[in-house]
């Protein structure tokens, strides 16, 4: 038995109703009109002012990465849940318990929903790299853009999503939100644009309420680690949303 969200809950309970899981969004910067987004796992600018945007949206939130992603920043981003997805168990968990390790997209959803629930919050992030940004691109509901005016450069990296495309004589599923140009300063090195998309039609993913609940042992052993959080948690009506069933 453990408790979640102030109810017992007893793992033999049968529980057939669907609930909504936490959406996903992503925040990528790219060079513009190139779509660059790293050269050789390293950024090709400083943005100080993006860096700090990037923070205020993903702080307290779950963040999915690549491992090469995660050598680039060399370090877990402080305040943050992150879950590095990778076919190989990574060296660094004995240096970083807190980092999650998932072998496949699904478990890092998994984490991402379950640590997502716990912390009462509506939406995750993906944060790169390139095959990362492409895994995930079907479940994003919104997506952070930021495009550098660099001008032309070469890189082995790219997000070239076209947020304006749509099938012939369709619209775009994708609209804008907010749009929003910072000019070039002593601690940014280029002039940049910030554009938040969100898809027209908004992808809500559904699990099984037992299975979000710890059926799998490792999202279990996960759940205890976070101990503090399940007897302390506030059941705000935010929160309690994510347990609403379909039919309600």
């Amino acid at each position: 038995m453990c408790l979640f969200l102030g109810f017992e809950y007893k793992a033999s309970e049968k529980m057939a109703d669907r609930v909504r899981m936490p959406s996903a969004a992503s925040i990528v910067a790219r060079s513009y009109p190139d779509k660059i987004i790293g050269i050789e796992n390293t950024l090709p600018w400083h943005l100080r002012t993006d860096l700090q945007l990037f923070k205020k949206r993903t702080l307290g939130h779950a963040v999915i990465m690549g491992r090469k992603t995660f050598e680039s920043i060399g370090k877990p981003l402080p305040n943050r849940v992150n879950i590095i997805l990778s076919r190989s168990k990574l060296d660094i968990l004995d240096e970083y318990p807190s980092v999650k390790w998932a072998a496949d997209p699904e478990t890092a959803l998994y984490f991402a929903d379950v640590d997502s629930i716990i912390s009462g919050n509506k939406e995750f992030f993906i944060i790169g790299g390139e095959q990362i940004y492409n895994l995930f691109n079907k479940f994003m509901n919104r997506v952070f853009v930021t495009d550098v005016f660099c001008g032309n450069i070469n890189g082995d990296a790219k997000f070239d999503v076209d947020f304006a495309a749509g099938d012939v004589g369709k619209r775009s599923e994708w609209i804008i939100k907010r749009e929003e140009e910072y000019p070039k300063t002593v601690s940014d090195d280029y002039p940049f644009r910030v554009t938040e998309y969100r898809r027209r039609m908004p992808l809500h993913r559904y699990r099984v309420k037992e299975e979000a609940m710890g059926r799998v042992p490792d999202v279990e052993a996960f759940w205890l680690s976070k101990d503090m959080h399940l007897t302390h948690v506030d059941q705000n009506d935010a929160q309690l949303n994510f347990w609403e069933s379909l039919d309600q």
